[in-house]
């Protein structure tokens, strides 16, 4: 008996320091969700393509990604799919998926603008903030004769 109970002393902080640090260990350090959607403006989605956000952080650069669902819709990563973003201000790039050699010579377009492909001239900006954040964004097509 008196065994059982000095076993059970010993394992009870044990059990109580892993149980308190079991929320530290999940959590997102520091992330919080975006979520959001590529839609043209006549409100019909981007079927495919990527969302990126890219900010600078003193010296390093720190990014966030998702995957542009069928319906338009996205959530960023920056160490896995959904984990979230750092808060901050975001510059955002939209990259559709890419057009290869056969398609180009048979006159397809990519499905954005190319302007949209890169954060010095796609002029959209989102700040990250602390809790949940959603982010809309309107693409255009890419106008004909320009690749």
């Amino acid at each position: 008996m008196i065994r059982w109970t000095n076993t059970i002393g010993y394992r009870l902080p044990l059990l109580a320091v892993l149980v308190l640090a079991l929320p530290i260990g999940c959590d997102n350090k520091g992330r919080y969700p975006v979520h959001g959607r590529v839609t043209y403006p006549d409100g019909s989605p981007l079927t495919e393509g990527i969302v990126i956000g890219e900010m600078d952080k003193g010296e390093a650069r720190v990014m966030a990604r998702g995957n542009v669902n069928s319906d338009g819709t996205f959530s960023w990563g920056t160490q896995r799919p959904g984990d979230g973003a750092e808060p901050g201000k975001y510059r955002i790039v939209v990259m559709p998926r890419s057009v290869g050699e056969y398609e180009a010579s048979q006159g397809k377009l990519p499905d954005v603008d190319p302007k949209f492909s890169d954060p010095k001239t796609s002029g959209i900006t989102f700040e990250v903030k602390p809790g949940k954040n959603e982010l809309e964004i309107t693409v255009f097509r890419p106008q004909p004769g320009r690749r």
